[in-house]
């Protein structure tokens, strides 16, 4: 009985270690070969060899596979280099002058107006007279968006001219009512323009622009009236054919003055001049406004219409021509600005067809 008893115990005990050794032993020793009998063939145990030693069929595959991924690469990186790079040159291209909408550009740069005040315009007021030619220069920031410019300015003018002969309009044509006059005024002014403008070519590089201009200025500097008398080797003409010459004192001119109620006329007197309280000889310098006199020290600036042409050859430039007219009379002007607007780098542009070619060289390069 106990014989019995410790025989299945060891039955038991061999067939719960069978699953253990076979997953320690594991395939291999299954297949291996029965022993070598005495006395066999060494061919026969040559060719036994590689059996007891070679590894599981089932491996691991080799690294190298992962390495042939390199060579890819380089043909793309090669590939990207090679692309043409038109897209990046038309991204930066600076002749491109489209302006986008809701974007503002800035320009800084110089202004010239040549002022003609024309002869005509003046007989509204005197008589003789001669067309008077001034200029205008000065510093302009022109404000730009959607085709609407905004130019603060600062500018000096010159309102300076020779001896100019006079007449007092509506008077009788004796030399008392003859003057001498020269200027030597000018002025600075602080304005602004607005004008707007309407493309003329599809290249964005001329506009037509419209508008008008507003400003105030300060007036300094002498203006010299004198009264003349008459004198056939005068050097100032009037248009009665005469010839006058500005009084250099209050004395008695020669002889050949009019005689006007049995009297020879003086006009170097006050009393020929409804007895003003100034004597206007001998270089007399005007009066201004502070002083009571006429010359002006504010004058306004009002110029309508300014009409003309905007030309923008390259991103970083503007030109103007521009004419109107304004209380000082008929001009033209000139213009020429640098723009603060820097070309596009590294593919990105302000443009919408350049930002496509640069999305399109992107994608290539991500290939």
């Amino acid at each position: 009985m106990k014989r019995e008893s410790l025989t299945a115990t060891l039955v038991l005990a061999v067939l719960a270690a069978a699953p253990i050794v076979t997953t320690l032993v594991g395939q291999d020793a299954f297949a291996q070969t029965k022993p070598k009998k005495k006395g066999a063939k060494p061919a026969d145990s040559a060719s036994a060899a590689p059996t007891d030693t070679a590894p599981p069929a089932d491996t691991t595959p080799p690294a190298a596979p992962a390495t042939s991924a390199a060579p890819e690469t380089a043909p793309s990186a090669s590939a990207k280099a090679e692309l043409p790079n038109t897209p990046q040159e038309a991204a930066s291209d600076n002749s491109n002058t489209e302006e986008l909408k809701s974007t503002k550009y800035y320009f800084i740069g110089l202004r010239y107006r040549g002022n003609i005040v024309p002869q005509f315009l003046e007989n509204l007021f005197v008589d003789d007279g001669a067309t008077v030619y001034s200029n205008y220069i000065g510093v302009e920031l022109d404000i730009r968006s959607e085709g609407h410019s905004t130019i603060p300015w600062i500018a000096y003018a010159n309102y300076g001219f020779g001896d100019t002969l006079f007449h007092e309009k509506g008077k009788p044509d004796d030399p008392s009512n003859y003057s001498d006059v020269r200027s030597g005024l000018s002025a600075i002014y602080l304005g602004l323009d607005e004008l707007w403008s309407s493309p003329i070519d599809e290249a964005h590089h001329w506009d037509f622009e419209y508008g008008f201009g507003v400003g105030i200025g300060v007036i300094f500097g002498t203006l010299n009236n004198d009264w003349v008398y008459l004198d056939p080797n005068g050097s100032l003409a009037g248009a009665n054919g005469q010839h006058y010459t500005q009084c250099p004192s209050t004395a008695q001119p020669p002889t050949m003055q009019p005689v006007v109620n049995g009297v020879q006329e003086n006009p170097c007197l006050n009393s020929f001049h409804n007895n003003s309280q100034d004597t206007k000889v001998n270089n007399y310098q005007e009066k201004n406004w502070f002083s009571g006199g006429s010359v002006p020290v504010i004058f306004p600036y009002i110029a309508f219409p300014d009409i003309g042409l905007r030309w923008k050859p390259i991103k970083q430039f503007e030109s103007r021509l521009h004419m109107g007219f304004s209380l000082t009379g008929f001009w033209f002007g000139i213009s020429g600005s640098y723009g603060l607007e820097k070309p596009s780098e590294g593919g990105s542009d302000t443009t919408e067809s350049t930002k496509k070619a640069g999305g399109v060289l992107g994608a290539r390069g991500m290939l």
